[in-house]
């Protein structure tokens, strides 16, 4: 009785594990790290459905990024950023919307100079 209870629990735990995997995504952005003014930032390129989510669902993704961008060791702070239908939008600490409200994608497409891939 207690192989088999041990059997039922690996399997159990085996199949937990695949569901998990399966659930697992990886996503890959474009990068562009640069210091400006002083200011390491990290922008982040994101795909315009982040800003469809509701304010919960963009900090919880928002803080992923934050913690891929710590994963592989880039420094600075994070800033989301993405082309909505021809519209610059961004995402990040309200200390950095007045100078998010003076560049555009093209200047930020214009410093991508690294990719990174994220495990969720």
């Amino acid at each position: 009785m207690k192989a088999a209870l041990s059997a039922v629990v690996l399997s159990l735990s085996l199949c937990l594990g695949a569901i998990a995997d399966a659930q697992a995504v990886t996503s890959q952005y474009r990068v562009a790290h640069v210091r400006y003014q002083g200011s390491d930032m990290v922008l982040v390129i994101v795909n315009p459905s982040f800003f469809y989510g509701s304010g919960n669902d963009q900090q919880r993704w928002f803080t992923a990024i934050q913690q891929c961008v710590r994963s592989v060791k880039l420094g600075g702070q994070t800033l989301a950023v993405t082309n909505d239908n021809g519209r610059f939008r961004f995402y990040g600490p309200n200390g950095w919307h007045n100078f998010l409200r003076t560049i555009d994608m093209s200047w930020v497409n214009a410093r991508v100079n690294k990719t990174m891939t994220c495990n969720f």
